[in-house]
């Protein structure tokens, strides 16, 4: 069986995938500058920085070729991961991903979000903004403490830097199968970017669509996620 490998999405960590893990054998690890590598986090730093960081995580856990399952941020990253290493990636699935292109944000919006880091009242805010289902007190405190812990450095960076990057142009050489899970209800990353700049940049990928979540698929329908890895494992 081939390695599984979760990788978060922006402000959280590792732990977004608890519901998950209570389902599947996976490896969940953290990106530079988040959860128990905030410390790592750097001023500007990049997609490709992230992407080199996880390269570096993988090889060091000796995980070898991996089904590599990625959320919000964690998608935009594991592409380029998969671009620059396909030796370490056997398959993305990728869970509502930020685009390979620049993340459609209005400027208010990006200055809400660089607002938001420390500030408690404002994450709890953000989390309640951008999903639609209940999510679990202990996971909604951990989802607090992972954005009070961040780095602020790689905060702003995706914010002002990662976000904005077009690594489309890297994306030709893609061999690997790739699925894309999204809800036609996200508040954060709309199903029409999903569309228009996701499966369409990745000819070949499988879009399963989904309803009635928000954002955090993870958290709010962990089973849309067990079900899909589940599948992936049938020969």
């Amino acid at each position: 069986m081939r390695p599984t490998v979760l990788v978060h999405g922006f402000g959280t960590s590792r732990h977004v995938w608890r519901r998950v893990l209570e389902g599947v054998d996976a490896l969940a690890v953290d990106l530079i500058g988040f959860g128990d590598a905030a410390e790592a986090g750097r001023a500007g730093q990049t997609v490709e920085e992230m992407a080199q960081a996880l390269a570096a995580t993988l090889r060091g856990a000796g995980a070898g070729p991996s089904r590599v399952v990625a959320h919000s941020m964690g998608g935009k990253v594991a592409l380029l991961l998969a671009a620059r290493h396909p030796e370490l990636v056997s398959e993305l699935l990728l869970i509502a991903p930020s685009p390979p292109t620049p993340e459609p944000m209005e400027p208010e919006g990006r200055a809400k979000l660089r607002a938001a880091y420390g500030n408690r009242d404002a994450l709890t805010a953000q989390y309640h903004d951008i999903t639609h289902q209940s999510i679990p007190e202990r996971d909604f405190g951990q989802l607090i403490a992972d954005g009070l812990r961040a780095s602020h450095d790689a905060w702003n960076a995706w914010t002002d830097v990662g976000s904005r990057e077009d690594i489309s142009g890297e994306l030709g050489g893609l061999k690997l199968p790739i699925t894309v899970l999204y809800s036609e209800d996200d508040p954060a990353i709309s199903p029409d970017t999903i569309r228009s700049e996701v499966l369409a940049r990745l000819p070949g990928a499988r879009a399963v669509p989904i309803h009635g979540s928000g954002h955090l698929i993870p958290l709010e329908d962990p089973q849309a996620v067990l079900r899909l890895l589940a599948a992936k494992e049938t020969p």
